[in-house]
């Protein structure tokens, strides 16, 4: 017995790691973030075009953010989700943010002036004395040109020497820290991320910070996870709510070596050849409640390491970063869309991602290869889906696996019926495509709206939409690049992607219909064609 007690004495204190049902909601001023948070000119947009007129509405009307959401349609809206006490907390929280807004409300206010007054005055004569004229927050942070018509002036932001000014502010990034215990939740985009309950613990901490890096690889042994809490700004009882989301360190299932291709969910696909580990557009669900049956992938199937991150356009259920910093302590290298527009619609998504803590990022132009063991990564052009404004950080990935040809397409659509016949001539047929096909999506302003200079006509934006293939472009893209295998996926059907997406479909929507359609379409010409949910496992044919 005196060696039993001896050896308890001597017996080193378990392991701790996040319990598998902790959610981490990044947030940036207060919101939920997603890329465009990021960027101090994106973020002064949207807080001032957007998220101010959220928030002034609901305290003002909450009544009418409430029985709107009452109804399917107004999901995904500009209206505040609440819970008990929302209203009084968010009326204190706003009071206390306005001052750190200000300097990001006069950013905005800088780039209204040059868009709306200083440009519109140019008339093809030289811009030597405007840039004299920009106002204060844009001198020296932002280049002046005329398009090759020279008549229309535009612009571009020097956008290290806005990461580098007041205005990009580290101490705006949060990080909730919660648990759930069923896949709904509710939109995210809409409702400011704060402490609504002694259960939720937000933490300031810049998101690049390596304290999250260690939080998420957990392994932790107890005074490690006192000190954490203590960098991190946690005490009293919320260090001892943070500390009750930690559990032993399970054991590590037997990392499998087989080559696979695995569905995760929405665009979500996990690839490993030869030992070489893939994920393409990571948006993955949690585990540790009652789901387990359904056989779905989760963040503990995810091996220890992922190599390459593929990120298909800069859309928040394509890049979403809840995933993406969980994981970031795992991944090798992010392969990105080239950016170039240095533009409030397309700011440089390589410079976000460093920004995010993603040291080794790497931009393919259109056909530019990547080799890898057994392989090549390659940038395929992508149309559509972002209502028709200049933005140049999208494509699809084909990989090149010992010979088999995967193309994950996203929601690029065949409007140019030319562009995929040029595609096949220069690379040859692909084996497997997987496509996006939600045929309808929303208006284009209901993304980019605050970063417009005036508000577009209802018919135009009702036109211009955020939206995948139909039947007969996805059916043409097809054919044009013979395929075999055709998996329809990016769907937004998975249970647990209510925080960014508000998609419900029923077997009358066109997007089930022209889904529907594709799939019996490869099917009777003798290939394998499914839509796809939840998980499902291919393995690589060589």
């Amino acid at each position: 017995m005196g060696a039993d007690v001896a050896l308890s004495l001597h017996s080193p204190a378990p392991l701790l790691s996040l319990k598998r049902n902790v959610i981490a909601e990044p947030a940036v001023a207060g919101w939920y973030a997603w890329s465009y948070l990021l960027p101090p000119f994106t973020l002064a947009k949207y807080l001032k075009g957007h998220y101010r007129n959220i928030v002034e509405s609901y305290l003002e009307k909450p009544d009418a953010h409430r029985t709107a959401l009452k109804q399917a349609r107004f999901q995904g809206g500009p209206f505040v989700h609440e819970c008990a006490g929302s209203y009084d907390r968010i009326r204190s929280w706003y009071e206390t943010v306005r001052e750190q807004y200000a300097p990001l409300m006069e950013l905005a206010d800088a780039i209204e002036e040059l868009e709306q007054k200083i440009l519109p005055t140019l008339d093809g004569a030289t811009m030597e004395p405007v840039y004299r004229q920009l106002p204060e927050p844009l001198a020296g942070r932002v280049e002046l040109f005329y398009n090759r018509d020279n008549r229309t002036p535009d612009y571009r932001f020097i956008e290290p020497l806005l990461y580098a000014s007041p205005y990009f502010d580290p101490g705006l990034q949060q990080v909730r820290f919660s648990t759930i215990e069923r896949d709904a939740r509710e939109f995210a985009l809409t409702t400011p991320v704060l402490e609504y309950t002694p259960e939720q613990v937000l933490v300031t901490v810049p998101l690049d910070s390596p304290l999250l890096d260690r939080v998420f690889a957990g392994g932790l042994d107890p005074r490690e996870l006192d000190q954490f809490a203590a960098d991190l700004g946690i005490e009293g009882e919320r260090a001892t709510t943070f500390k009750g989301f930690f559990e032993e360190t399970p054991e590590p299932a037997a990392p499998s070596q087989d080559d696979t291709i695995e569905y995760v969910g929405h665009a979500c696909v996990f690839v490993r050849h030869r030992g070489t580990t893939f994920l393409v557009d990571p948006v993955i669900s949690y585990s540790g409640y009652s789901h387990e049956s359904d056989g779905r992938f989760t963040f503990d199937d995810l091996p220890e390491r992922i190599d390459n991150v593929l990120i298909t356009h800069n859309h928040q259920d394509h890049m979403l970063l809840e995933t993406l910093l969980r994981i970031r302590h795992r991944v090798g290298r992010v392969v990105i869309a080239k950016s170039a527009g240095s533009s409030l619609v397309d700011p440089d998504l390589k410079r976000i991602l460093r920004a995010l803590g993603f040291d080794d990022v790497v931009e393919l132009d259109d056909l530019d290869t990547l080799r890898t063991p057994g392989g090549t990564i390659t940038a395929l052009p992508f149309l559509g889906e972002h209502g028709d404004i200049r933005i140049r950080t999208k494509c699809g990935w084909l990989l090149d696996l010992d010979g088999t040809r995967v193309l994950f397409a996203a929601d690029s659509t065949n409007i140019s019926p030319q562009l995929y016949a040029q595609v096949t001539a220069a690379v040859g047929q692909v084996d497997t495509v997987f496509i996006g096909m939600e045929s309808v999506g929303a208006p284009v302003s209901w993304l980019y709206g605050p970063l417009f200079p005036e508000r577009l006509e209802r018919r135009i934006d009702a036109g211009r939409r955020l939206k995948g293939s139909n039947f007969e472009q996805a059916s043409a893209i097809v054919d044009t690049l013979r395929a075999s295998s055709v998996y329809v996926y990016a769907m937004g059907q998975e249970p647990w992607l209510g925080a960014v997406m508000c998609v419900e479909y029923d077997d009358k929507h066109p997007a089930m219909i022209d889904s529907n359609k594709l799939v019996a379409y490869v099917r009777e010409r003798g290939g394998t064609s499914k839509r796809l949910f939840l998980h499902e496992s291919m393995a690589v044919r060589g």
